[in-house]
């Protein structure tokens, strides 16, 4: 069971050290009416992201890979609940994004959703639909790996198989590339471009997958 939880934290550590990389990027916007209950799930006053999937959700099963992603097993949650819900990020467009964070019940949920921030441990996704999918990005240990750039990229995929359920895939590679050259001339590793590179196909290093139903408290 050590074993497991720390298979959990370890990603959910990749996971918080870059969600700031989406900040220079924008999501879907959408707005509409919606009951105090919905506001209070959706996240704080401003715009709000395009989607039907934001509230509350009951952690119905987190399971992950080591050492390539074509086994996963169990793993112990870290929290029971997870709320998706709209921010802002810190980019000055003022474009509303999906984000997702771990709670412990419903009622902390709602309230972490009201307060709205920018997420630390958790989700951000920059770009999709609840149709198609939200994708987002995270990036780490990005630096030179001789006379080369180097670095981990995990790729967010957060899909609604069925109604009122959720399915988060989090897929890490590790990509290697040459630095390029910036408009000051002098070439760094950047994380756009690590993101680039991991949109090919890569081997896949780990694979956690996290399935979730709506909890609406009642």
């Amino acid at each position: 069971m050590l074993q497991r939880t720390c298979l959990l934290k370890n990603t959910l550590f990749l996971v918080a050290t870059c969600l700031v990389l989406g900040c220079s990027n924008g999501g879907s916007l959408g707005c509409g009416s919606s009951t105090k209950s919905e506001a209070s799930e959706s996240g704080g006053a401003g715009p709000k992201a395009a989607s039907d999937l934001l509230g509350v959700y009951k952690v119905d099963r987190y399971q992950g890979s080591q050492g390539g992603c074509d086994q996963l097993m169990d793993i112990a949650e870290a929290s029971s609940h997870l709320v998706l819900y709209s921010f802002q990020p810190a980019d000055g467009t003022g474009k509303a994004r999906l984000g997702g964070a771990f709670c412990d019940d419903v009622n902390l949920c709602r309230a972490l959703a009201q307060r709205a921030p920018e997420p630390a441990i958790g989700y951000s996704f920059i770009g999709g639909d609840d149709a198609s999918g939200w994708t987002g990005w995270a990036v780490t240990g990005t630096g030179p790996v001789e006379q080369k750039c180097g670095a981990a990229v995990q790729s967010h995929v957060l899909t609604s198989p069925t109604k009122d359920a959720v399915r988060i895939e989090t897929k890490t590679v590790d990509v290697v590339f040459a630095p390029v050259a910036e408009k000051d001339g002098v070439a760094t590793c950047s994380n756009k471009h690590a993101i680039a590179v991991a949109t090919r196909d890569l081997p896949c290093k780990s694979l956690l997958v996290l399935q979730a139903t709506r909890d609406t408290g009642r």
